[in-house]
């Protein structure tokens, strides 16, 4: 093969330069044009082999006697970027779980033809039916539930039962009294759904996460202040009793930060089992009335309303609430033992009548 280099390509000698240094000078402009043209083929075929790599895999063809459909599967944005934390509805221990992704399964039953008239003649004669041109409709199918758990409704007395079990006297009266007003809301708006939302996140019956969220002294407090709203006609209830930093921070309006709430804040009292404040209101009558009730008894067991123009519902201890509270369970189990005395005062009185005749026979 002959190769023709261009004039342009070889630079001007002068003249006395000799024939073997001209053609070397050509050799070199030879060797530079295959090069460039070699890297040009590279850089080609290594671009054909990647869009080989990355082209769409196709599944080897079958037997020829049916067709197929492919679909390419691409990821979700949840699924490049890995899990989507909410800061600010969840709890830093919420974001450090893991979350769960679902699958909708969707199952089509095959459609069940209806044996036409022709088909049972056929069957009677004993001839081949004919087959039917197309299915008859409507085909039935189902849809797996994202959750496949179904709860089964209780009995509303087991229900009531269980939600009590394991509380003392003081906590099934305060549970109680929760109760009374089932539609929790203030100016707000309507929060029900907050407090089972917190409960069923940490694994506990309502009455155990709001009542027994609380200290055992406050619980005291309220017991007896409650007590004595109700001989006075009042039929008090709560709004809202322990909270932890999940539910403050799900709560509306004006509040406390999520760690810094009196209602059960972990930072401020140390989360389960030390909360020192509740919201109240009035089942049967106007909010108002318990408010005014508290502005004026409440410091007699260790209770103040601090707040009564931006949140007058809100009441919590003052002062040396725990001594109170204390000196309140006190009376309350003297009381109780008194209340069970006359009974064995008079078991004993029984026991000397019927031991009498006999001292008297001895003494004869």
């Amino acid at each position: 093969m002959r190769l023709t280099v261009p004039a342009t390509t070889i630079p001007r000698l002068p003249a006395k330069a000799t024939r073997k240094a001209r053609r070397r000078i050509a050799w070199g402009a030879i060797l530079q044009q295959v090069g460039a043209a070699c890297l040009a083929a590279t850089t080609s075929a290594s671009i054909v082999i990647v869009a080989a790599n990355n082209s769409d895999s196709r599944p080897a063809d079958g037997d020829g006697s049916g067709s197929s459909a492919y679909r390419q599967v691409r990821s979700s944005f949840v699924d490049r970027w890995g899990e989507v934390e909410y800061a600010s509805l969840l709890t830093e221990e919420l974001a450090s779980t893991p979350f769960t992704k679902s699958i909708r399964t969707v199952v089509f039953a095959k459609p069940v033809q209806e044996p036409s008239q022709e088909d049972d003649a056929a069957e009677n004669t004993g001839a081949i039916p004919a087959v039917s041109a197309r299915p008859r409709f409507p085909v039935a199918y189902s849809l797996a539930s994202i959750d496949p758990k179904v709860e089964i409704e209780k009995p509303a007395d087991i229900i009531r039962r269980s939600e009590a079990d394991g509380l003392d006297e003081v906590s099934q009266y305060l549970w109680e009294v929760y109760k009374r007003e089932p539609t929790k809301k203030d100016g707000s708006g309507d929060f029900t759904w907050k407090d089972p939302a917190a409960a069923k996140r940490v694994g506990m019956p309502l009455a155990k996460y709001v009542i027994g969220g609380m200290h055992p002294d406050f619980r005291e407090q309220l017991y007896h202040a409650g007590r004595a709203m109700d001989q006075a006609g009042i039929k008090w209830s709560i709004l809202s009793a322990f909270r932890d930093d999940y539910r403050q921070r799900i709560a509306s309006g004006i509040k406390a930060g999520a760690r810094n709430s009196l209602h059960g804040g972990s930072a401020r009292t140390g989360g389960y089992g030390n909360g020192r404040a509740v919201d109240v209101t009035n089942a049967d009558g106007e909010a108002s009335d318990v408010w005014k009730w508290f502005d004026a008894n409440g410091a007699k067991y260790g209770l103040t309303r601090p707040m009564p123009g931006y949140d007058p519902a809100h009441i919590q201890a003052g002062g040396d609430w725990r001594k109170v509270g204390a000196s309140l369970r006190k009376a309350r189990i003297k009381a109780a033992a008194e209340a069970r005395a006359p009974s064995t005062t008079q078991e004993a009185r029984a026991d000397v009548v019927a031991s009498a005749p006999a001292q008297a026979d001895r003494s004869d």
